[in-house]
């Protein structure tokens, strides 16, 4: 009789944090906790039950509900109503359907033999960069991004959209590489049985569109944060001047 599993998923962004010790998003952050937390559980649990652990890639796809509070649909949908706007961070990562990463917990729990973690990974590309492509096409009214972010611009306005400046360093036009050979051997996974990025980028966004959630049209946080800046670097200025004339310096 094989002893009952206990199955926990976390992202590699989560892993990958871990590891090179940077500050990142509490999701990430959280994720970490979890899986230290359930390591030293598993140890003290004496052998009465074995830890497997999914650990996907960023995970997009048809989503079941009209939450929008998933870290996923909340990039799809900032990428598809103008909050990226005109910019999409050239971020690597990897990917894989929400659809993929079900069937691998199913897998997990119903093999007997299967162990420790598996990296769930359809492919490593830049996300947004490559669905913006797509989705400029399918969708030409909504305002999606048409250019590439410049890597200053990534750095400074990232953080006003939930990318941390550090994270924005170690993902940064870098694609991952990830060995996803144990999850194809034990559990099936092998890369032929992954849907595509293509079909998983479209058919979320076509979800989304059906049930509403795409907003026609949202502030640009690159043009909103940069109009401000300027804003208040004029009433800065205009401070300035009035203090010297006050004074009686002469001002040009």
């Amino acid at each position: 009789m094989c002893r009952p599993a206990w199955l926990l998923s976390g992202t590699l962004g989560a892993l990958h944090a871990s590891e090179t010790r940077i500050h990142s998003t509490r999701v990430l952050v959280c994720c970490v906790f979890v899986l230290q937390r359930a390591m030293e559980m598993c140890k003290e649990a004496g052998g009465r039950w074995k830890l497997v652990t999914i650990n996907p890639g960023a995970i997009w796809g048809p989503p079941l509900s009209n939450r929008v509070d998933g870290e996923s649909v909340r990039q799809c949908l900032h990428l598809m109503s103008g909050v990226m706007w005109p910019f999409a961070a050239n971020i690597g990562m990897g990917m894989v359907d929400v659809r993929d990463v079900a069937r691998a917990h199913i897998a997990a729990m119903e093999s007997p033999t299967a162990s420790g973690r598996y990296l769930v990974n359809s492919q490593c590309c830049y996300l947004l960069s490559d669905a913006r492509k797509l989705l400029r096409k399918k969708y030409p009214k909504q305002w999606i991004p048409p250019l590439l972010g410049p890597v200053w611009g990534v750095l400074v306005f990232g953080p006003f959209m939930g990318l941390p400046w550090d994270l924005a360093c170690a993902m940064l036009n870098k694609a991952p590489r990830i060995d996803a050979s144990k999850a194809a051997k034990d559990l099936g996974m092998t890369q032929d049985t992954y849907i595509l990025p293509e079909k998983c980028v479209m058919d979320m966004a076509e979800v989304l569109m059906a049930q509403g959630m795409v907003p026609r049209f949202s502030v640009p946080v690159m043009p909103f944060v940069t109009l401000c800046a300027l804003a208040v670097l004029g009433v800065v200025a205009l401070a300035v001047i009035l203090v010297l004339r006050l004074a009686g310096v002469p001002v040009l």
